[in-house]
Order: C-alpha cells, then structure tokens, then sequence
C-alpha cells in the first residue's frame, strides 16, 4: 500500500465544523456513565469518578496504550473475518436452509446484540443472501425471546418513545417488493406480519405499527418525513432498524442520513456490499448510525459533555461554545490518514480503522473467499470492442473536436474546475454519442438551441448534481434539471439555495406533485425520445446493433436463456426497446421514474413469462437490491467512472440461486471517451482492502489531473 493509494480515499470535506448533521434530537447528547466498559477492543462509557482527568482524556490515555501495543499489526489485505468457527441453529420459522457462512452471521449477529455495540455491519460481498441472513436474525430473536437482551450486562439506553416490537427495514425504492417476497418464501407461513409504509396513500395511523412484526420503507420516504416534521416513524422506539444498502447514507451531512440518526431503535443493522466506495470518511455516517463510542461524537475539552451534533454556536446541553468541542473521529481516524497517509499517524489511524473498529462492528466474507460454500457457477467477463460505421466515426470527431476546443479554453483561462459542471455536459455528450448520435441530436436541450420549441420532458438530461441520467426531475427557472432527491440533500447542505450550475435562486417547489407522464408510442413515455425522431427513418448504431448480435448469439447457444441490459442513460434504453421491438424480441423496462407496483409488474413479467428474455434497466435504479437469477447474461451499455457500479449491476445474476455459468459482456467502442474511462477505472483503483476488504474502488468524483488525462489527445 503506497500513500497515493491510501490518500485516495480520505474524505476531505471532513472537518470538525461540518461533519456531523444537525440532528434535532436531545437523545444524542447521552449522560455519561461513571463506569467504564470494554469489550472487544472497543471502549464503550466511562466515567471519571472524581478524578481530576475528564472521560474523554481517559479514553485518549486508553486509546494511546492501544496503539503502543498494536502499532506492528500487519495491515493486510484480506477480508474482515473471513473464516470463523462458531455457527448457530437456524431458526424454526426459516424454511430455507442457511449455509455454513450465513449460520456463522447469526451466532455473531446474536453477539453483537447482547453488546454494548447492540448491532452492527454485514458487508458480504453482493449477492451472498444479506437479506435472507437479516431475516434469520430476527426470526432467531423472536424464537429466543429477549432473554438475552434482558441479561446482559447493559440495557438500552433509556428511550422515552413508546416501544415496538417490529423491526423497521429501509432500503431502495426497488428493493422494498424484494423485502416482502423474500419473507414470505423463505418462511413459514403465516409466521409473519408485514407492513409496506411507502406512498402517497400510506398508513398515518401510527398506532398500527405495533401489530407488524416487519415494517418495510424506503429512504425516500424517511427523508420527506423528516424535512416535513412528520413524526410518524420517528415517534416509537423501534425493536430493530435495519439499512438495506446502506451505503446510500454515506453523506454524513445528506438530509436522508440525518433522517436515519433521528430514528430510535434498541439494535441498529447496516446491510451494504460496499460499505466503503471512495473515501474512509463514508464509514463514519455508519459508525453514527450505529453511535459508537468513541468515535461517533463530539466531546468537550472543558467538561465531560458529549452529543453528535456540534452546529450550534454555542452547546446546548454544557454551554461551552462550539469551537471548544472536537470530533473523536476526525482526531483519530480522518485527519492523520488524510495528512500522512500509510505513514506515521496515519498509519496508526489505518490500524485503529481495521484491527480496533471495523473488527468489532463489522462482519464482511467474499464470494472468492467462501466459493466452496456458494457453489456459485462460473462469471465470465467480456470486454467487446466495436468500431464507429464512417458515418458515426465524423460525427463523433467533430464532436470531440468542438469538446476538446472548449476544454482547452477553460485551461488557458485558468477556469478548470470552476467550470466542473460545463466539463462534465461535454463528457456526457460525447458519451452518449458513442452510444447513439440521437442521443445528442435529439435531446430536449439540443431542441432548444437549434430554436425548435418541444413539450417532451427531461428524461434524457443529466443531473447537474450526480450526474446520472435524471431522475424525478425537477427544473429550476435557469431551465437546469435534477434529481428531486438529489437537489433536496443538496439544500438540506447549504444555507442559500442556488443552482449549482449557473448559482441563480432555486424557486422549484419540492412538496409539488411529480411529473405526469402518459403513454404513447406502443407503451413509451410521452418524454421519450422516441417522440423527438422520425420514426419512418428511425437509424440504429454500432452499439444496438453490437447488442442484437449478442443476444442472438445468446438465443442460439441456449434458446431460454435472458439478459439483463444495463444503460446510464434511460433514452438510450428506449431506442434499444425501439429496436429490440421491431424486431420480435419481448422487452420489459425499468428506471426510476417507476412506482413501487410498476417496478413489481416488470420483474414479475421478466421473471415469470418465458417469452420475455430482456430486461432493460437503468444503472441508477437497477443496480442494486435486485435479485434476477433468471436471467444468466448481463449486457452493460456503456462504462461509468466507478467500476464498483459495474460490478453491482453483474451482481443482479451471479448470486445465490443462479445455477447457470453467467456471461458479462461490456460493450465499447474503439478510439473513443469510453476507452479513456476504461484506463482512468484502472489509474484511481484504491486499496479498499486495506481496511474493509473484498474489492477495489474507483473514485466517482474527477479531479482536475483526471479531466486533463481524459481529454488528451
């Protein structure tokens, strides 16, 4: 491990001002107990009983004998506790039989919760059976009562919310139907009751949650509540709250993770393959999920006051005023990996991080790691490579020319990075020429300049926030567009709204009802590109004809087999529905502007219908929480700057439950944006091992040296 490697990903917005939301709850500022706890290498309350030394410089006294006799431990690069000896009996209600590494989970999952930590992080690899092996923790507690829970050594933390038995599960929009048929396949019927709380037309009757023993909702719905004040969820002491793919609140400042803190619950869960993306400081959302002491909190250099929230200017529960107060984490964790790196304190830091932290909260195995467990069949990789006709190869030229001409611009201004936004339009441009030239021709935005007025929507635009196709879109009056949910954590961030892309006052009302589309054009949205181009002289690409080559190599080696057909962009998922259609091959679709029962419709026809062998979906809303062993091939369109999104879409298949060799087949064209992508995965590769493990990174967002290499000539 070399320093550029480590560095890579610390995340440098942590400071001790910003890094924790401003959660409204009081709870958070715990009284500290005049008692000390340690276990498992994690120290828990202590209190300073009388001495002249406040707790939190016992801890640091604690912390330093710590590293003086761990400072040689070996920061390797394998999985967290990848092997381990003790299994536990599966539960009765549980019909499908655990294998020996899910058996291993809840004997160490049934630990955990008679800890001080009471809960943890199941990081397996993607595809291992995470939900099935949170459902078996939960039927075991029940079948155990709360016996254990009743004798450990500490209780809960006194909680004056009314408390319930059920256990709240968050998660994607996509995953939520998943949630309830895994449930109701994999146990007994009747065993249990679950409650869907998503929608507009959602139970307000609070009372019903205590009937449910499975409460299931989604992200979205926990941040509108809590941007609202509604106190629907957050007004019980839950049993168990459990985060399905929880790296979706690796923003610590985010409004859907502040949602998520301002939730009670007796024992915290946190499922996510990839727990640990770009950079260390998207851990730290999770250890405040789960409240670990130390490390998730703020602490008083002049009185023995603690809380998560540090954005007053003055504290409300010491009085001291803010700047007197310092975050455990940054100290210790953040800010020597980010100043040293592998070196000195930050090596020490990195050791504290994997062999002290990681190793008493987390659980992580590896599909390489248990195969003989898995019994998973082969994953074959396959890289095409496809050539522009003439045609396409002029007309992306002349737009490469036009982007690189801008580029050069911006450097000789010295305006690189202030002109992020524009930059990366001309990535995307010339990305999605090389998928197909309508998507740029034929683009609302590209409407609009040539002076041709259009009523057709926003579908195929990128949000100037996270930079995937919209979703949900909202336009602010400069006419830019993003992702409802990704401008609403932008606001809950900073103090004066204003659009990111050209700083005039955003005046979108976020409470107004969404976008209505209607359908046309056999089954397409009335949005679609589709209604932009003259169909009687409808074009295809190197790209969807490379596609239809590969499924009828498909259809001929094995006449029932399916695919799934990945694409960053919901347009180009409708040209490739066009085509596909035209030609007798039965679709289905799905991307994020889906209801919940739309979503269902469409996996249960893919699913269940033997003549439907193509399932197109959008990177953002498909690749992840799906589980498809239907199908044994995935068709991934086009590549995206972190090779970890990639890998959660091949995931869908090769899973447990797929007994086919599956096939991946990424498409892309010679000469073009998308070979330098495919070399700019493998430049800012990290080292993820080093302290999670399983797999490694590539960073999402570009820095200026990375802008530089992918316009190059």
């Amino acid at each position: 491990m070399n320093e550029a490697q480590v560095g890579g990903f610390v995340d440098t917005d942590l400071t001790a001002e910003a890094v924790c939301p401003n959660i409204t709850k009081g709870e958070c500022s715990i009284k500290i107990k005049e008692e000390q706890v340690e276990q498992d290498g994690v120290i828990n309350d202590v209190g300073n009983g009388g001495d002249l030394l406040l707790i939190w410089q016992k801890w640091e006294e604690e912390n330093d004998r710590w590293m003086e006799e761990n400072h040689t431990l070996y920061l390797d690069f394998n999985s967290q506790n990848e092997f381990m000896t003790e299994t536990a009996e599966q539960p009765s209600d549980l019909i499908i039989p655990l294998l020996r590494y899910q058996k291993e989970w809840l004997a160490w999952a049934l630990k955990q919760e008679e800890s001080i930590v009471r809960g943890g992080i199941l990081a397996d690899d993607m595809g291992m059976g995470k939900t099935v092996q949170a459902i078996a923790l939960v039927l075991a507690k029940r079948g155990i009562g709360q016996a254990i829970s009743d004798s450990g050594l500490l209780s809960p933390a006194p909680c004056i919310l009314p408390a319930v038995k059920g256990t709240l599960v968050i998660c994607p929009v996509v995953a939520v139907i998943q949630w309830v048929n895994e449930i109701e396949r994999f146990t007994t019927k009747g065993s249990n009751t679950i409650f869907v709380y998503h929608g507009a037309n959602r139970e307000k009757n609070i009372g019903r949650f205590a009937e449910y023993d499975f409460v299931i909702t989604t992200y979205s719905t926990v941040e509108t509540e809590y941007r609202k004040n509604i106190m629907i969820l957050r007004s019980m002491n839950w049993n168990r709250i459990i985060l399905d793919e929880a790296h979706c609140v690796k923003n610590i400042r985010s409004n859907t993770t502040r949602a998520i803190l301002s939730l009670e619950s007796s024992y915290k869960w946190a499922l996510s393959g990839t727990p640990l993306q770009n950079r260390v400081g998207e851990l730290y959302s999770l250890v405040c999920f789960l409240q670990i002491t130390p490390y998730s909190y703020y602490f008083c250099e002049d009185c023995d006051c603690r809380a998560l929230d540090n954005s007053s200017f003055e504290c409300p529960h010491c009085h001291h005023q803010s700047f007197r107060h310092f975050c455990w984490w940054n100290r210790y964790i953040a800010s020597p990996i980010q100043s040293q790196g592998n070196h000195g304190f930050g090596r020490d830091a990195m050791i504290l991080l994997k062999h002290k932290i990681l190793k008493t909260i987390m659980l992580r195995r590896t599909k390489k790691g248990r195969a003989a467990d898995l019994g998973l069949p082969l994953k074959i990789v396959t890289l095409r490579k496809d050539c522009f006709d003439v045609k396409e190869e002029d007309y992306y030229r002349s737009l490469w020319d036009e982007s690189r001409a801008q580029f050069n611009i911006y450097i000789q201004a010295g305006t690189l990075m202030n002109n992020y936004v524009n930059i990366f339009n001309l990535l995307t441009r010339m990305r999605q020429a090389v998928d197909h030239p309508y998507l740029v021709e034929c683009s609302s935005s590209a409407l609009a300049r040539s002076g041709r007025t259009t009523n057709v929507g926003y579908a195929e635009q990128t949000c100037g926030l996270c930079h995937y196709p919209v979703e949900d879109p909202i336009v602010n009056s400069c006419t830019h567009v993003f992702c409802k949910s990704c401008l609403i954590n932008f606001s809950a961030i900073v103090e004066q709204l204003s659009c990111p892309s050209c700083f005039k006052s955003i005046t979108v009302d976020f409470t107004a009802n969404d976008q209505k589309t209607k359908a046309t054009i056999k089954g397409f949205r009335s949005s679609s590109i589709l209604t932009r181009i003259c169909l009687d002289n409808f074009q295809t690409s190197t790209k969807i004809e490379a596609l239809r080559e590969e499924i009828r190599f498909m259809i001929e080696r094995e006449g029932s087999a399916k695919a799934i057909v990945f694409s960053q962009f919901t347009s180009f998922l409708d040209l490739i529905h066009y085509s596909l259609q035209k030609s007798g091959i039965n679709c289905v679709q799905l991307d994020g502007s889906m209801t919940i029962t739309a979503r269902d419709s469409a996996i249960t026809r893919f699913t269940n219908d033997p003549d439907c062998i193509i399932f197109l979906m959008s990177l953002k809303a498909g690749g992840l929480s799906l589980n498809l062993t239907v199908a044994s091939h995935v068709f991934l369109m086009d590549p995206w700057w972190n090779a970890a999104v990639e890998r959660q879409a091949e995931d869908r298949i090769h899973r447990i439950g797929q007994f086919k060799p599956t096939r991946i087949v990424r498409f892309v064209i010679e000469n073009t944006i998308e070979e330098r992508i495919l070399e700019l995965q493998e430049k800012k590769k990290l080292l993820f091992e080093g302290t999670v493990g399983g797999a490694s990174e590539a960073l999402e967002k570009l820095t200026e040296a990375d802008l530089k290499f992918l316009f190059v000539t």
